[in-house]
C-alpha cells in the first residue's frame, strides 16, 4: 500500500513539476515546430485511446456491464475526436497554411467528451439507471460511434463548421477544469475499487488517469509548438501506455476488462450495507453474478444453511448473526479471482489452486472495507479452515477458528457437495451427508456436523409428514 501511494504521488506531482519548470525558464521551452512529428504522435495517441474502447466495449454482454459501456466510449470517443485533431494538422490531409479551426477544437472536446463518459461510468448505483440503459447499449453503442465518425467526418470536409464552439481564456480554462474534476473523480473511485482487488490492470487505470487529467493543463495552457505544448502529448501517450501496460502484465491471468464494473459496483454495495435490511447484503451477492452465477446462488444457499445450524446448536444472537451473514458473503473474494481459473470446467493445476486459496483472505480485506461488515471479515476469511489444522489461510486449527466460520464450513461444504458445477454434477444427498461424516473431526467440526444433520433429518421427517 505505501509503495502504490509513493507511486501515485510520484504520477500526480512530477508531471506538473516539470511543466511549471519548463513554462518559466525560456532556455527549457524553445519552439518545436514540428507538424509531421505531431501528426504521428496525435495519431499513435488516438490508436491507443480506441483500441483500448473497443476492447472495452467487445466485454459488454449485460445489463450488468453498463459501467464498461461508459467507460468504452469514453476512450472511443477520445481516440476518434482526438485522430480528427491530428488528421487535420496542416500539410496532410489539411493543406498547409494555417490552421483550421476543427484542429484547434478537437482536442479540447475530446478531453472532455471522454471525462465525461470517463466520470458517467464511475457514478453511484442510485446514480446510474443501468437497466435501463443496459437495455438499449447496442442502439447506445451505435449511435455514440455514429456520432464520433461524423465529428471527424465534418472537422476534414469543413472544419470551419466547429466556429460555434467559443475560445478564449476563460472557456479554456473553464474546459481544463472541468476536464481535471471528472478525471480525478474518476481517478478516486477507481483507486477505491483498485483497494478491494489490487489488481494491476486496475491501478494501470488509475494512474492512466492521473496522466490524463494532468495533461489538461499543459494542453490548455502551454504555448503552441514549444516544448511545455508538447508535454501533454507526451502525457496522452503515457496515460494510454501504462493502461495498455497494466493490461499485458495481467493478461495472463484475468483475462477479462470487466473487472473495472465489477470491482466498482462492489464498492458501492459495500457503502449501503445494513445488516437491519437484508437486501443490502443481497446486493454484495448480485454484485458476484455477472462473474460466477453459481456462486451468488451458492452463497444465498450457503446462508440458509448457516443459520439452520446455529439455531439448531442455540448459539447467542450475535453468533448467529455472525454465521448467516458470513454465509451470504463468504465467497466475495471470488470478484478477484481470474475467471479461467474459477470457470475452468476440469481440475485446477496447483498453481490455479494456489490462485483460487487466495479468496479467503481477499474476501476478508474486502469485507473489512465496510465498517459494518468488520466483526465479519474474520469468519469469511477462516471458512476454509480445517478443524484438525492444514487448512488456509492460516492454518490454525480447532478452538482457534471462530465458531461461526466452522458453522460457515459445514454450510458451505455441503451445499458445494450437493451442486453443480462447471467440472462435476451434484452427488445425491446421501453421499453429501457421508461424506460430511467422514470430514467430521478432521475438515469440519463435528458438533456442527451433527447440528446440521439433526436439523436435515428433521426438514425430512417434516416433508415426509406433509406428504
Amino acid at each position: 500500500m505505501r509503495n502504490s501511494w509513493v507511486v501515485s504521488c510520484a504520477l500526480l506531482v512530477f508531471p506538473m513539476i516539470a511543466f511549471a519548470a519548463v513554462s518559466s525558464v525560456d532556455a527549457w521551452n524553445p519552439s518545436v515546430m514540428a507538424p509531421t512529428g505531431h501528426f504521428y504522435v496525435v495519431s499513435a495517441a488516438a490508436i491507443l485511446a480506441a483500441g483500448i474502447g473497443v476492447a472495452l466495449l467487445l466485454c459488454v454482454r449485460s445489463v450488468r456491464e453498463t459501467r464498461t459501456l461508459f467507460l468504452g466510449l469514453g476512450f472511443v470517443g477520445l481516440g476518434l475526436i482526438f485522430g480528427a485533431h491530428g488528421l487535420s494538422t496542416p500539410g496532410f490531409i489539411v493543406e498547409r497554411g494555417g490552421y483550421p479551426y476543427g484542429v484547434i477544437v478537437s482536442a479540447g472536446i475530446s478531453q472532455i467528451v471522454a471525462a465525461s463518459l470517463i466520470f458517467a461510468s464511475v457514478l453511484p448505483d442510485p446514480w446510474l439507471p443501468a437497466r435501463r440503459l443496459a437495455r438499449w447499449s447496442p442502439a447506445i453503442i451505435s449511435a455514440s460511434l455514429s456520432l464520433f465518425v461524423g465529428y471527424v467526418v465534418v472537422t476534414l470536409a469543413r472544419p470551419e463548421t466547429w466556429e460555434i464552439v467559443p475560445r478564449g481564456e476563460t472557456w479554456d480554462a473553464f474546459l481544463a477544469g472541468a476536464a481535471i474534476a471528472l478525471l480525478a473523480g474518476a481517478a478516486r473511485r477507481y483507486w477505491q475499487a483498485w483497494q478491494l482487488t489490487r489488481f494491476p490492470a486496475q491501478f494501470a487505470m488509475v494512474a492512466s488517469l492521473i496522466l490524463l487529467a494532468e495533461s489538461q493543463v499543459s494542453m490548455y495552457f502551454g504555448e503552441p509548438w514549444y516544448v511545455d505544448w508538447w508535454i501533454y502529448h507526451g502525457l496522452l501517450l503515457a496515460s494510454f501506455g501504462t493502461l495498455v501496460g497494466g493490461w499485458a502484465v495481467e493478461a495472463r491471468r484475468a483475462r477479462s476488462l470487466l473487472l473495472f464494473s465489477r470491482s466498482i459496483a462492489l464498492r458501492d454495495r459495500l457503502d449501503h450495507v445494513d445488516l437491519a435490511q437484508p437486501e443490502t447484503l443481497e446486493a454484495i451477492e448480485e454484485a458476484m453474478t455477472g462473474k460466477d452465477p453459481y456462486t451468488r446462488d451458492h452463497m444465498s444457499r450457503v446462508a440458509e444453511f448457516a443459520e439452520a445450524i446455529a439455531n439448531e446448536l442455540g448459539v447467542d444472537e450475535r453468533t448467529r448473526q455472525l454465521a448467516t451473514v458470513a454465509g451470504r458473503i463468504h465467497d466475495v473474494g471470488k470478484i478477484a479471482v481470474p475467471d479461467d481459473i474459477l470457470l475452468k470446467p476440469g481440475k485446477l493445476t496447483a498453481g490455479e489452486f494456489e490462485q483460487m486459496k487466495h479468496h479467503a483472505a481477499r474476501g476478508a480485506l474486502i469485507v473489512q472495507k465496510s465498517k459494518v461488515l468488520s466483526d465479519v471479515a474474520e469468519v469469511v476469511r477462516a471458512h476454509h479452515e480445517r478443524f484438525a489444522g492444514g487448512g488456509y489461510p492460516d492454518g490454525v486449527a480447532g478452538e482457534a477458528i471462530p465458531f461461526a466460520a466452522r458453522i460457515v464450513a459445514v454450510a458451505d461444504t455441503f451445499d458445494a457437495l450437493t451442486s453443480t458445477r462447471v467440472y462435476r454434477a451434484a452427488r445425491p444427498v446421501g453421499e453429501a451427508i457421508a461424506e460430511l461424516r467422514r470430514v467430521a473431526g478432521t475438515q469440519l467440526d463435528p458438533r456442527c456436523v451433527a447440528a446440521f444433520l439433526a436439523w436435515l433429518e428433521r426438514q425430512d421427517a417434516e416433508l415426509a409428514h406433509a406428504a
